[in-house]
């Protein structure tokens, strides 16, 4: 029997935006060794570390959003950092 794929929304975040995932990338790349202010606000501090976690995968486009790829990337890296500590 096939599996099906779950298909999951994501809306892209990036410069500006605010709210609870905004808050849930920074608490989670605050974990993996960024350190953020944890407000939920996407400033430039928040690109500029979504950038250079960007530029350590070979996979993803280096342009600051947090986009599917980005994020899927960012919450496996949480999963590692938890099993490190």
């Amino acid at each position: 029997m096939k599996q099906r794929e779950a298909k999951v929304s994501f809306q892209a975040l990036s410069m500006g935006e605010s709210g609870t995932m905004v808050y849930i990338v920074q608490k989670i790349l605050n974990t993996i060794g960024y350190e953020l202010k944890e407000d939920g606000i996407f400033s430039f501090k928040t690109q500029k570390a979504v950038k250079e976690f960007q530029e350590t995968k070979d996979t993803l486009l280096v342009d600051g959003i947090v986009g599917y790829k980005t994020m899927k990337a960012i919450d496996e890296m949480s999963s590692i950092s938890q099993i490190d500590k």
